[in-house]
């Protein structure tokens, strides 16, 4: 449930990567209160395919416009990058990209960054 409207695992798991929060209601469409890596995987590379981002269908501002955020890329040359604006200092960020060879091995540091990051209290089932 998001603000009254019921929603199912995939648009849960989308609100997740793109807010990283889920409320209480939301977190019960989970089965077992877990992130299916096979389901992300899947709705991840979808979204990159068809938009060139995720999470968000353009590129985040970069440095201190904006904030600390993890982002994949899948640009026109098809080539593959984890975006990361990290906090360094107080307020202030610094961008890095790096590039991966495959989808599947950008989509996995994606989910183990974003899972040692916290993911608002939720662990991912490796094995489902």
């Amino acid at each position: 449930m998001s603000d009254g409207i019921l929603i199912n695992e995939e648009q849960a798991l989308l609100k997740l990567f793109a807010t990283d929060h889920l409320n209480v209601p939301e977190r019960t469409i989970l089965p077992n209160g877990k992130v299916r890596a096979s389901l992300a995987r899947e709705l991840i590379e979808k979204h990159l395919c068809l938009y060139g981002w995720f999470p968000a269908t353009e590129q985040y501002p970069t440095g201190d416009q904006g904030g600390a955020y993890y982002q994949l890329e899948l640009d026109k040359n098809e080539s593959l990058s984890l975006h990361s604006n990290v906090e360094y200092a107080y307020l202030r960020y610094k961008h890095s990209k790096k590039r991966f060879s495959s989808i599947p091995q950008l989509i996995t540091a994606y989910l183990r960054v974003k899972e040692d990051e916290g993911l608002d209290g939720l662990s991912i089932d490796w094995d489902r």
